[in-house]
């Protein structure tokens, strides 16, 4: 290709986009009603609306729920050992042990919250507060889901009730657990032995 179709190639590809810079002699300018949003800020602090000693009432209070929501999954363990049901018993073992932890994890928090609030560190009392928070939403799945192993759904309507319909049999046979009569064999698709 000559140097001359080069730069003419080169200039219908750019000769556009350099046009279209602002600022460029030739670039169209919006409208004054059609800019672009400037630029803003839209992050809002996080504040608490608690105070560290409310942060702390709730956080016992989220507390003694675990402890209720631990006893009730306990007693369902004893429930399904009386049963001798080793399905449900591992399940909601599981999910005993699972709350075992989480209340662990809720202590941990609990004792820095109180840390936090004595040394008026709103930040870190937030955070604890907030896990806290989180533990206790946890251990509430938690014991939803210890129900569920044991059958205790939430949307129970009532016993249920088991129709059982008698077969059709075929004409001449009353008994049903008589054996059938014998099957034909098919016959032979080659003779090949």
């Amino acid at each position: 290709m000559s140097r001359r179709a080069r730069l003419i190639w080169l200039s219908l590809l750019i000769g556009p986009v350099a046009f279209a810079q602002p600022g460029s002699p030739g670039a169209q300018r919006p409208a004054p009603g059609n800019l672009p949003p400037a630029a803003v800020d839209i992050s809002v602090p996080q504040r608490s609306t608690l105070s560290g000693q409310d942060m702390i009432k709730q956080g016992r209070e989220y507390r003694a729920n675990m402890d209720k929501v631990a006893g009730e999954l306990q007693a369902m363990v004893e429930q399904s050992r009386k049963q001798k049901d080793i399905i449900r018993l591992n399940c909601v073992m599981d999910k005993l042990a699972q709350v075992k932890v989480t209340m662990n994890i809720g202590d941990e928090a609990m004792q820095k919250l109180q840390e936090a609030a004595g040394r008026n560190d709103d930040g870190a009392a937030l955070h604890e507060y907030t896990r806290m928070t989180i533990v206790n939403q946890k251990v509430q799945v938690l014991q939803n889901e210890g129900q569920t192993c044991i059958g205790a759904e939430l949307n129970y309507v009532g016993a249920t009730r088991v129709e059982v319909e008698a077969p059709d049999l075929p004409e001449g046979v009353t008994d049903p657990s008589l054996e059938p009569p014998p099957l034909e064999r098919p016959p032979a698709a080659s003779t090949y032995k």
